[in-house]
């Protein structure tokens, strides 16, 4: 059972907007589509590290050094894309993974000369997925299952609506031999008055 509460979720439903809006730049072409897409990629990341922000204070360091390892493996992602206006992705990744070459998307374009930050982008294949990674992806997936471990060994806090309502019982010396749940006491099993 997760024991913590994630705070400002409509930050996370902002942050898919501006990726589906940035995908939805596919056919602007030039530098007015870059523009786009830079701007959109700035607001998920934003959005992103502002919901980080409100969701790791007060946190386990177990539970911060999750969130930044996967905040990290964004950025890296993020300077890729931000140098190239797209996620440039390795000719020869790409078709040791089975992906035909020169493909095109919104996020995603072929590293050519001009290329910037090649080795953070996506240069990983990974064949049985037809997909090709960077290694802020890797960044990314590891943060994102050590929050959900780490979340998942948070301990949970006593029920205090319990603890209240013991407080308010009054208190009577159990009687010899009489069994009371929940309260600990001195063990009489056997009733000795003569």
């Amino acid at each position: 059972m997760v024991a913590i509460r994630l705070r400002a979720l409509w930050l996370v439903w902002l942050a898919g907007a501006a990726q589906l809006a940035e995908y939805a730049t596919d056919r602007i072409d030039g530098r007015s589509g870059q523009a786009l897409r830079s701007v959109l990629l700035a607001t998920t990341f934003a959005v992103v590290l502002g919901w980080l922000f409100v969701n790791v204070r007060g946190r386990t360091r177990a539970l911060k050094t999750a969130a930044s390892t996967a905040l990290g493996g964004g950025l890296l992602n993020g300077m890729a894309i931000a140098l190239n206006g797209r996620m440039p992705y390795s000719l020869t990744a790409a078709a040791a993974a089975g992906i035909p070459p020169g493909q095109e998307t919104a996020k995603n374009i072929a590293a050519a000369r001009g290329s910037r930050l090649t080795s953070l982008g996506d240069v990983i294949p990974v064949p049985p997925l037809h997909a090709v990674i960077s290694i802020g992806d890797i960044l990314i997936t590891l943060g994102a299952a050590a929050v959900i471990a780490t979340a998942m060994h948070q301990p949970t806090p006593p029920h205090t609506a319990e603890a209240r309502d013991d407080s308010n019982h009054q208190r009577t010396a159990p009687d010899d031999g009489a069994v009371h749940p929940g309260h600990l006491g001195p063990t009489a099993l056997h009733h000795r008055s003569p």
